[in-house]
């Protein structure tokens, strides 16, 4: 996204070897054969790549692990943040980049909390070197995708282990959409040791039966390059999906930026590049504004109806799934979205956010 781009840029980023560039995009029967396809040069990263790049701008001496936020107390020019082991903070402002589940946000906006979508994502990211000549020959090189009924499977290639770009060092990423209601996921969130989770499991207690049950299905459900890719990872693990919006994304001195102030679904692929939007913006409103509450409502007024747009877009987008389709605008973009062409077309590509201008 560019977006993505001139957030990295703003920060003073590199963006040299970002991640590994496609061409084409292609979508599959379930005999492997290609039904559709679309010329869309992307380049296509990782989480743990844009961290390391981020990473090498903040001076270690600033950045500190193992510092996990309890509490904050705000006296009207600042605030007071306490973290675990009796460390206490002072400053202007708070910033809550937690992610969806943030402490931060509960702090300010208890009542806000994610909402399930319905369904959920199996995935992994096996070795480039581990997958066979078929998977190397017939998806690797793509971003492709693969619709059946209430279903999405996506992939494409990201780079290996310590970024590693090279051919045959890189990871394809392996993404399976799957409808589930509250009732299953609660089922599927008891982990391997009989433990209740909340929202998911650490991969390492996900339940053998439920890795089973996965990797007989992909052998009947999935194209065979595939599922040839299914069967080499070592730790599937889920995710399920969750969406909100914050009603407003800045309490007196705190502001929320990333996940924390709203999460959108993932069909666009623009979690990481709002993220950066969202501190750019805080950034700026601080640059431009000599009175701290000032610029803090300004950058509530401008992002905070934008992380809205993202989340509709994205709800919008998941209506593909079938689940919960409440107006007639959702059984029309359903209906649309059945086809691959249009599915190419809308699914994690750049510049949405200008039909929205």
């Amino acid at each position: 996204h560019p977006e993505l781009l001139q957030s990295l840029e703003s920060s003073g980023a590199s963006i040299r070897d970002l991640g590994v560039e496609v061409e084409r995009r292609i979508a599959l029967d379930r005999a492997g054969c290609v039904i559709a396809e679309k010329r869309l040069p992307q380049i296509l990263t990782s989480w743990d790549r844009l961290q390391r790049l981020l990473r090498e701008t903040v001076d270690p001496a600033h950045y500190h692990l193992g510092w996990n936020f309890e509490h904050v107390e705000q006296n009207g020019s600042g605030v007071r943040v306490h973290f675990s082991g009796g460390r206490v903070e002072h400053g202007d402002i708070l910033v809550g980049g937690d992610g969806v589940r943030s402490g931060v946000r509960a702090a300010i906006q208890p009542d806000v909390q994610p909402i399930y979508a319905g369904y959920y994502i199996w995935r992994g990211a096996p070795n480039e070197a581990d997958l066979s000549p078929r998977a190397l020959e017939e998806v690797f090189p793509y971003f492709s995708f693969f619709l059946p009924p209430q279903q999405q499977v996506i992939c494409y290639p990201i780079a290996g282990f310590n970024d590693d770009l090279r051919p045959g060092h890189r990871r394809f990423n392996f993404i399976w959409y799957r409808v589930a209601d509250p009732h299953l996921l609660k089922e599927m969130c008891v982990d391997d040791r009989g433990h209740q989770h909340d929202y998911s499991v650490p991969p390492p207690l996900i339940r053998r039966d439920l890795i089973a049950t996965l990797r007989d299905e992909g052998q009947h459900a999935l194209p065979p390059a595939i599922n040839d890719c299914l069967r080499v990872i070592e730790q599937p693990f889920f995710t399920p999906i969750y969406d909100f919006v914050a009603p407003h994304i800045v309490s007196g001195r705190v502001a929320l930026v990333g996940d924390a102030a709203s999460n959108a679904r993932p069909h666009m692929g623009f979690g990481v590049s709002k993220a950066g939007c969202d501190a750019q913006a805080l950034a700026n409103a601080l640059r431009d504004h000599d009175n701290i509450d000032t610029a803090l409502a300004a950058y509530n007024r401008v992002r905070q109806p934008i992380g809205e747009t993202i989340v509709k877009h994205s709800r919008k987008l998941g209506t593909h799934m079938g689940v919960n389709l409440q107006t007639e605008e959702d059984r029309a973009m359903h209906a649309m979205l059945q086809d691959p062409r249009a599915m190419m077309d809308w699914i994690a590509v750049p510049n949405f956010l200008d039909a929205y201008r």
